[in-house]
């Protein structure tokens, strides 16, 4: 009687920064109580993937787990997957790093648990035509994806039932199709049902073979799933019909398969993730056209509609979140100073004066501290965003910049050493279209502050400091998002029946809609703004004002300052206030512990004028607000008159950030809020403070304007 083959490919990950008590509630409802299961049906096999910083977590943490894990390995029940180790978009990175975090993954693996894996798990399995050649580089055989990227390269179902070879250039590796019905149905569909649709694929002869290949927080992290898996029954009552149906089903690795069997055939795969990611990455209009259209066409072809329409690719997350494409052009120059610096100390380790071996760099970083720094800073999560959180949890977005600012510092402490002609190198200044987005940038990285300035609004973009390894103007833009339409429908709508984090969406809490307001320009700071005297700030608050001037979204003239004595950037333009003609000339220069900015303002206006600062402090509401005399939460609105300074400060940063200006001004902020989907349902998140330093100003001349922002230490 002909077999029909279930690889059962499960992906444990956290990601880098992640709260250690979600780590914890994850290896107790989840990790750990799936590896007891497991360990109870001796006669079944698994593939299991944990991304690298979830193991070092788990050998630091939990060694009973890599206990568990080893004696599966060893009892020939667990193939366990290499990947990239801090679990990145292998295909957004530089080749280097691609190739690199996958062997350190192996090796890692092999030094651990004593196995050398030949398979790996692909982050989000997120997959471009160039991928084989890394992946072979690097080591690796074979992979799971999805059964999507088949089905839009042509190939039929019943080529579905196995695995197929594909290459690039002669790399060539073998890519195994995950079935999107397994992934729906496990483990969400009674156990009959699962059982029922396995029976049907064996009928179709020969050996088939399906994969699931999909998370394994499903088992207990998801909503309502502890209870259904373990408390219900469900993953025992599943496993114990995989063992009891073994007379026509087993359960096998991917090894041990492609060992076995002929791969199906040759296949081109293009540029894909899972279906749903696609539809994510679109923009909001788009991805409700993509819903509308796959509905109307499900209605003609069934579910091979999926098939036939397509949404984004996961670059698009850089196009729809600027925020997340300046994170990712940061990571790529932090990328080429780390690997410089890598080479350069290991040159230096090797050289020798007179005979002896130099001792003057055994203050270096080791190039695998370097090395992991930018890798973790490379992790996928804060990226990007889908039913998770993504790109909008504070806390991911800093862990980013934390380690890349951090890498980038170890990385400058190398290369400043000796600069092209002998002398110390004292800055480092990248000038062009740095972000890739058409307009050009200046990025100056002088002592402990890194700044990022761009023609696009004339705007800030970031101001880092990397002893602190915080970026204070990580703040994100409240944008429309598809699911915003949808987000007034509830959990008390539903069925009662357990349903996929795909197939559900509930608010956590009520009011939420009151939330959904959008902004009209990116929250960059540096912005000019030119307002009427009657402007509130409530009307701020809700995007709900008339902007007199055009210089929001419009471009500068970029130029750098490095003059002897002053480093910085000047920025100008001429356009309209009110129909008059403005010209706005505003230099940033360098300071010991900050930055000096200058206005100069010509032409003639009579109203508000606004500098706008976009301000975050790891994403944290808590940080205290001095000013007029007050303090006040980062999370909270206020109006303060006639104020020469202000200050920020934040206890857990140890950080002070002040400003103080030449003349009296008036301060406004307000807290910037998103609503965003997690696997829980849709939640409002504090993302930063909009600060607003405005003048009255009427002048048929001139009008100049001037402040300091220092960083200091909380006294």
């Amino acid at each position: 009687m002909s077999k029909i083959y279930l690889i059962l490919s499960i992906h444990n990950h956290q990601p880098v920064g992640n709260f250690d008590h979600v780590l914890e509630d994850a290896y107790e409802k989840a990790y750990l109580p799936f590896l007891k299961m497991l360990a109870l049906h001796p006669k079944l096999k698994l593939v299991l993937h944990y991304s690298g910083n979830l193991l070092v977590w788990l050998e630091k943490k939990h060694p009973e787990a890599i206990d568990m894990i080893t004696a599966l390995i060893r009892a020939g029940r667990v193939e366990l997957l290499s990947g990239g180790f801090y679990e990145p978009v292998l295909s957004s990175l530089p080749e280097d790093d691609r190739v690199m975090q996958i062997r350190e993954m192996t090796a890692y693996i092999k030094d651990t648990f004593g196995y050398t894996p030949r398979g790996m798990w692909l982050a989000e399995r997120v997959w471009e035509p160039h991928m084989p050649k890394c992946i072979s580089k690097a080591g690796i055989e074979y992979l799971p994806v999805d059964d999507y990227h088949f089905k839009l390269a042509g190939v039929n179902d019943r080529d579905l039932l196995g695995y197929h070879v594909t290459e690039e250039n002669g790399f060539m590796v073998k890519v195994f199709p995950g079935s999107e019905e397994l992934r729906y149905s496990i483990p969400f569909k009674d156990v009959d049902n699962v059982m029922s649709y396995l029976k049907e694929v064996s009928m179709t002869g020969g050996s088939p073979l399906l994969t699931l290949a999909d998370d394994g927080e499903k088992f207990g992290v998801w909503p309502e799933t502890f209870s259904h898996c373990y408390k219900d029954g469900w993953l025992e009552n599943f496993f114990s019909a995989l063992e009891k149906n073994s007379d026509w089903l087993k359960t096998t690795t991917f090894n041990e398969y492609q060992e076995r069997f002929y791969p199906v055939g040759r296949v081109y795969l293009p540029t894909a993730s899972y279906r749903e990611m696609g539809e994510w990455a679109l923009p909001p209009d788009g991805a409700l056209d993509y819903e509308y259209a796959l509905n109307e066409l499900k209605g003609l072809f069934g579910d091979r509609a999926k098939s036939f329409l397509r949404g984004g690719t996961w670059r698009s997350f850089f196009v729809k979140y600027p925020e997340s494409n300046h994170i990712h052009k940061r990571m790529l120059q932090i990328s080429r100073k780390v690997h410089e610096a890598v080479k350069r100390v290991k040159g230096s380790k090797g050289q020798r004066v007179k005979g002896r071996r130099k001792t003057l760099n055994s203050q270096l970083p080791s190039p695998n501290s370097l090395l992991h720094e930018l890798w973790k800073g490379q992790c996928n999560d804060a990226y990007w965003h889908g039913i998770f959180g993504g790109i909008y949890l504070p806390h991911l977005r800093s862990s980013l910049y934390r380690h890349l600012l951090n890498a980038e510092s170890m990385a400058e402490e190398v290369l400043k050493g000796q600069g092209s002609k002998g002398q110390r190198v004292k800055e480092f200044i990248e000038e062009g279209d740095l972000d890739c987005d058409g307009f050009r940038d200046i990025c100056i990285s002088k002592g402990d502050m890194t700044a990022f300035f761009t023609e696009d609004s004339g705007a800030l973009i970031e101001l880092s400091s990397k002893g602190k390894q915080v970026n204070v103007l990580d703040v994100l833009t409240r944008r429309p998002e598809a699911y915003h339409s949808r987000i007034s429908e509830t959990s008390q709508n539903d069925s009662g029946e357990l349903k996929t984090i795909h197939d559900r969406l509930s608010a956590k809490e009520s009011g939420i809609t009151d939330y959904l307001i959008y902004d009209n320009y990116r929250r960059a700071s540096l912005l000019d703004h030119f307002f009427d005297y009657n402007i509130r700030l409530d009307k701020l608050m809700r995007s709900e004002y008339e902007e007199k001037g055009d210089f929001i979204g419009s471009p500068y003239l970029l130029e750098r300052i490095n003059e002897r004595q002053a480093l910085g950037v000047r920025l100008s333009r001429e356009g309209l206030a009110s129909g008059n003609k403005v010209k706005i000339d505003k230099s940033v220069l360098f300071r010991k512990s900050g930055i000096r900015v200058d206005y100069l303002i010509e032409g003639g206006y009579s109203g508000i004028f606004a500098t706008e600062f976009n301000l975050s402090f790891l994403g944290s509401p808590y940080p205290s607000i001095h000013a007029g005399g007050k303090a006040l939460f980062m999370k909270d609105k206020g109006a303060h008159s006639g104020i020469r300074s202000f200050y920020i400060k934040d206890e857990f940063l140890n950080m002070k950030l002040e400003f103080s200006f030449d003349e009296k001004v008036d301060v406004w902020h307000y807290p910037i809020e998103t609503v965003s989907l997690s696997e829980g349902g849709a939640e409002r998140l504090y993302q930063g403070t909009a600060c607003l330093f405005m003048k009255k100003i009427d002048f048929n001349s001139n009008k100049r304007l001037g402040f300091n922002i220092s960083f200091g230490e909380v006294k």
